[in-house]
């Protein structure tokens, strides 16, 4: 099933839309600095961080609380248990664990969307999107009085939700884990649901250990399924500042704050090097992220530029080619200047390093812009 729309845009129009959309790439561009010098600034603090809790964090045995380490960064590893029952009343589920979760899902009709943009000649442009729907598993109701095509009603509102109970009281030898270390405990596995309640055998049925409120084979819009996943007790390592006989977050020198639970036996060493790596998978996420940003920010900056191009579509085309490249040089060059300088101080090697590559980057595009100055003075002006 789908529906299919057109739309045109003439050449003038087009250029209104590339000068707004040039506004809009500057702020663009002032949000990728400012996401990577926050992140270099960051990635700088971790790394402070990280040695200084590898330095000072004492390793101590969980047996017992020991009162001469209060205050002190204590790392520690054991057998997390719990005598409390986490409940699910509606299904009358009841286990000894740390947490019960259940995600609801309800089945509906979903949208999607997918647009393709053919240019024409004289410098229009004509946008053919088209609406497919299928039906699908989902975490919440879809609002069906939106769709562009009618006949795909989902209705309204459901009777099961999404949720979880967790322990209140979780010990680790002599120690009371609080609730935040508790919520660290993101380990699960599924929970086969046995059995219903007396008298629900018209509201549903199960298959697999997950309740469905209609026919799992062959499910109705409206059809709901609930399915149920546990987290057990198991060995866990921690890190944190000892007070009585529990624990609270460590602050650093540079104002970070560590309150760490991993799943296993690990080592003082190992919990860092663990730190260490997520820091390290954040700051390479935000830095390509940062880059994405700008890189984008720049193509609407330069889009007027492959719009006047496009009376003739082909050569709208080299031009977008040749800007994109150009944006894509660009992005690279000044993000790898704002991270060598970030780094030049702590760093100075890889500072350097990053100067002397960005230096040969500038050079290139330089190059490149010669060549795109020279296309665009040979644009021919557009059709009567």
């Amino acid at each position: 099933m789908s529906y299919t729309e057109t739309t045109s845009s003439g050449w003038l129009g087009r250029i209104g839309s590339s000068i707004t959309g040039v506004l809009f790439g500057l702020v663009l561009l002032v949000v990728s600095l400012v996401m990577l010098v926050w992140n270099e600034r960051n990635a700088v603090q971790d790394l402070k961080t990280n040695k200084e809790i590898a330095e000072k964090v004492i390793s101590v045995s969980a047996d017992s609380v020991d009162s001469a380490n209060e205050g002190e960064l204590v790392h520690l590893n054991g057998p997390a248990k719990t005598d409390d029952l986490v409940k699910n009343q509606q299904f009358a589920i009841e286990e000894n664990a740390i947490r019960l979760s259940w995600s609801a899902e309800i089945y509906q009709w979903v949208e999607k969307k997918e647009s393709k943009k053919r240019k024409k000649l004289g410098g229009g442009e004509e946008t053919v999107t088209t609406y497919t729907y299928k039906k699908e598993w989902v975490g919440k109701p879809v609002d069906s009085s939106k769709f562009k095509e009618s006949g795909h009603d989902n209705g309204g509102g459901r009777k099961y939700g999404s949720g979880s109970s967790q322990a209140k009281a979780v010990t680790l030898g002599a120690f009371k884990l609080s609730d935040e270390l508790i919520s660290q405990m993101s380990w699960k596995t599924p929970y086969i649901l046995q059995e219903l309640p007396d008298g629900w055998k018209d509201d549903g049925r199960l298959s697999g250990g997950v309740f469905y409120s209609g026919m799992p084979e062959s499910p109705k819009i409206r059809d709901e399924k609930v399915s149920f996943s546990l987290t057990g007790p198991d060995d866990v390592s921690v890190m944190a500042v000892q007070t009585g006989d529990s624990f609270s977050t460590y602050k650093s020198e540079t104002g970070k704050t560590k309150l760490l639970l991993y799943q296993g036996l690990l080592s003082a060493e190992e919990v860092v090097e663990g730190e260490e790596t997520k820091a390290k998978l954040l700051r390479w996420a935000l830095r390509g992220g940062g880059i994405v940003v700008m890189f984008i920010g720049f193509l609407l900056i330069l889009k007027p530029l492959s719009v006047l191009a496009d009376v003739l579509p082909f050569l709208g085309n080299l031009v977008g080619g040749v800007s994109a490249f150009v944006a894509l040089l660009l992005s690279i060059a000044i993000s790898a200047i704002i991270i060598a300088m970030s780094w030049i101080f702590f760093r100075p090697v890889l500072g350097i390093g990053l100067l002397a590559v960005t230096i040969a980057c500038l050079f290139f595009i330089k190059k490149k812009l010669s060549t795109k100055n020279q296309i665009s003075a040979s644009v021919p002006p557009p059709l009567n």
